[in-house]
């Protein structure tokens, strides 16, 4: 049998010469260079990217389809549809220098710790049921992984703590939430933020304590999923879902700077800091929005991602990612590639 690595390698030549390239001259900020079919994946929404730049990998969870798809860098050819991970992975962290894969499973209320070379799980972490959104804090060796909640017939949600190094829970936050989706961190302040979703609020945890500080509230009536964070400017901002709103917060205190109108059913949001721009996309599609200063902001271009909700900015490639499934909006699932200007 061809070793994995060789049939990577195999894939990537045959999914190469299917990208099909449209990339055109444009002032515009950004635009889209190609689009990488995935004819297999026949519906249900994908969820996370987690990037491996040293590897030259893309990873992306399929909730539905129950598969990790994997790509090259930084062309987004297709390499491999794994489907013997998990039964329906949410958020997913590179770790041990990209030679493992750490799977938020909703469907085995667990985190699955995955080789990244052989795709064969490793170890099986328990957790409540569940297990959605997260993010790794790199520095501290925490992977934060929201579960419980409503969902699982809980009660109350969790903040999970898993530690990279060794693969195992040293800790957990109780949040007073059905369901926690998008989380960034503060590290100048040591405090994470979450949004608790369906009370139209935000979890404030100081990290040093590792609990609950404070609650925020996000104006309704839409639910607060996609969340990012400027650092310089210490803007927080939360993208609810329908209508489409981005609401632009003072990190220091929660307070509401400007509420503008976004794309519907917003999921993924990045601040760019190079260029100054957030970009928020949802069922709608791509809003690119410009930092005038850091109490206005502004839509600057909007692009048809084929109902993509999923993405994730590489800044050191000026690449933009953004994964759509096959429904109403297109007939094949598909990863779009976009160049940033």
């Amino acid at each position: 049998m061809m070793p994995i690595t060789a049939r990577l390698l195999a894939l990537a030549c045959l999914s190469f010469a299917s990208i099909s390239f449209a990339a055109r001259p444009s002032a515009s900020p950004l635009a889209v260079l190609s689009t990488t079919p995935l004819p297999d994946v026949t519906g249900g929404d994908f969820d996370h990217f987690a990037v491996d730049l040293a590897h030259s990998r893309l990873y992306v969870s399929a909730e539905k389809y129950g598969s990790i798809e994997v790509f090259g860098l930084p062309d987004g050819q297709h390499l491999a549809s794994v489907k013997t991970v998990a039964r329906a992975p949410h958020k997913i962290v590179l770790a041990n220098d990209g030679k493992e894969l750490l799977i938020a499973d909703a469907g085995d209320a667990n985190v699955k710790v995955v080789d990244t070379k052989t795709f064969k799980v490793k170890k099986v972490v328990p957790l409540e049921p569940q297990p959605d959104s997260g993010i790794a804090d790199r520095p501290g060796g925490i992977f934060y992984v929201g579960n419980g909640g409503v969902q699982s017939h809980k009660g109350n949600a969790y903040i999970s703590l898993i530690s990279l190094a060794h693969d195992s829970v040293v800790g957990r936050i109780d949040v007073p939430a059905g369901q926690l989706k998008a989380m960034v961190i503060d590290r100048s302040t040591h405090r994470l933020f979450v949004n608790m979703r369906e009370k139209n609020e935000i979890g404030v945890i100081d990290l040093n304590t590792r609990k609950l500080a404070s609650i925020w509230h996000v104006p309704g009536p839409s639910l607060n999923s996609a969340m990012a964070f400027d650092p310089k400017t210490r803007r927080l901002f939360i993208g609810s879902r329908n209508p489409g709103k981005l609401f632009v917060m003072d990190a220091r205190n929660g307070s509401v700077i400007q509420s503008l109108d976004i794309v519907d059913i917003s999921d993924d949001m990045t601040f760019d800091a190079l260029h100054h721009r957030l970009y928020v996309t949802g069922a709608g599609g791509l809003d690119v929005v410009k930092q005038v200063d850091s109490n206005h902001y502004a839509i600057e271009q909007h692009i048809d991602t084929l109902g993509g909700k999923t993405s994730i900015y590489i800044p050191s490639l000026q690449r933009l990612y953004v994964v759509h499934t096959k429904g109403p909006q297109a007939s094949e699932a598909g990863l779009q590639v976009l160049s940033v200007r």
